[in-house]
C-alpha cells in the first residue's frame, strides 16, 4: 500500500506504522496510489470524498487491508444530517469494504470511470449505491458496480419529500449517465426498487439477483429499466428477480429496453412489463400475482 488509514489514526504520515485518519488519507491520495483501510469501524461524521488526482493513468484504489474488514458507519447521524460519501473527479476503485447507516445515499458516484467492487451497503435512509450527477449533461458515465451486496436501505416512516416513506430508497440507482454497468450483485430488502436505471442511457444489468423490494410507499419493482427521457437502451440479461411487491422487470417507459434470459418468480404483480419497442426473449415468468406482461 501507498497510504494507510486506521479508525484511530492521526497525524499526516499515513504510513503502515503511523496510519492517519480516513479523511487525511483520501485527501492525500493521488492516481496510482493504493490506500489500505485497516479493519474496524470508521465513524462518518462529516462528508467523505473518494477521488483520484493527478495524471497517472492508473486509478487510486481504496480497500480494506488484506485479511481485515473496514466499516464506514453513519449510525451517529440522524435523518436531518445531509452527510455524503461521494466519488468524484478522476477514476478510483473502491472495493472490499462495508458502508452502513448513512442518512443519505450509502455512496454516491458523481463522475465517470469508477469501479465499486465487493462492497456491502446497507441500512441507509436513501439509495444504497447511487450513480448520478446531471440530467441535462451526462457526467457520470462508464462506472462499474460489481460483486456488491446492497440491502435493507429504507426511509420508511419518514414522510417528508426527501424520504417519501421509503419511496426514494432503491438498492442501486443509475439515475443518469451513459454506459454504466451493474454485474453479479445481490440486492434485497430495499424499500423502493431493487435496481433502477431511471434517466440513464445504455445501462447494463447482468447476472444479478434482486428480491424483497417494496416497503412503505416504495414502488416495489425488482429491476426498473427506464424512466423519463432520455432513458433508453437498457440491457437486462441473466438476472433473477423474485418476491418483490410488484413487477419483477419493468421497462418503466424506457425506450429500446431489452430483457433477455431473465427469470421472474413470485412477484406480486407482473413478471415482465414492456413498452411497444421493448425486446423480450428467452425469459421465464412463474407464480405471479398477475399474468406475465
Amino acid at each position: 500500500g501507498t497510504l494507510f488509514a486506521d479508525p484511530d489514526g492521526s497525524g499526516s504520515a499515513c504510513t503502515e506504522v503511523s496510519p492517519c485518519d480516513l479523511w487525511t488519507a483520501t485527501d492525500q491520495a493521488v492516481s496510482g496510489d493504493v490506500v489500505f483501510l485497516r479493519g474496524g469501524v470508521y465513524s462518518v461524521d462529516r462528508d467523505l470524498t473518494f477521488t483520484g488526482r493527478g495524471t497517472d493513468l492508473s486509478p487510486a484504489v481504496f480497500e480494506s487491508y488484506p485479511g481485515e474488514w473496514a466499516i464506514l458507519d453513519g449510525s451517529a447521524l440522524g435523518p436531518e444530517d445531509e452527510i455524503w460519501i461521494r466519488v468524484v473527479d478522476d477514476p478510483v476503485v473502491i472495493r472490499l469494504l462495508e458502508i452502513r447507516s448513512m442518512p443519505m445515499a450509502g455512496i454516491s458516484v458523481r463522475s465517470s470511470d469508477h469501479v465499486l467492487e465487493g462492497l456491502e451497503v446497507h441500512h441507509c435512509l436513501l439509495t444504497g449505491i447511487q450513480v448520478h450527477e446531471s440530467y441535462e449533461k451526462p457526467l457520470s458515465n462508464r462506472n462499474l458496480i460489481r460483486d456488491c451486496v446492497v440491502h435493507d436501505n429504507s426511509g420508511v416512516g419518514l414522510f417528508d419529500s426527501k424520504f417519501g416513506d421509503g419511496g426514494n430508497s432503491d438498492g442501486i440507482a443509475i439515475a443518469s449517465g451513459t454506459e454504466n454497468r451493474v454485474e453479479h450483485c445481490l440486492v434485497y430488502g430495499n424499500s423502493d426498487d431493487g435496481i433502477d436505471t431511471w434517466r440513464s442511457q445504455d445501462t447494463y444489468i447482468g447476472y444479478s439477483i434482486v428480491h424483497g423490494s417494496g416497503l412503505g410507499s416504495g414502488n416495489g419493482m425488482g429491476i426498473k429499466a427506464g424512466g423519463t427521457p432520455p432513458a433508453r437502451g437498457t440491457l437486462v440479461e441473466h438476472n433473477l428477480s423474485y418476491g418483490n411487491l410488484r413487477t419483477g422487470f419493468d421497462d418503466n417507459s424506457g425506450a429500446q429496453v431489452r430483457f433477455l434470459h431473465n427469470t421472474s418468480w413470485g412477484n406480486g404483480d407482473y413478471g415482465f412489463y414492456a413498452g411497444e419497442d421493448t425486446e423480450i426473449a428467452k425469459n421465464i415468468a412463474a407464480e405471479l400475482g398477475r399474468e406475465s406482461g
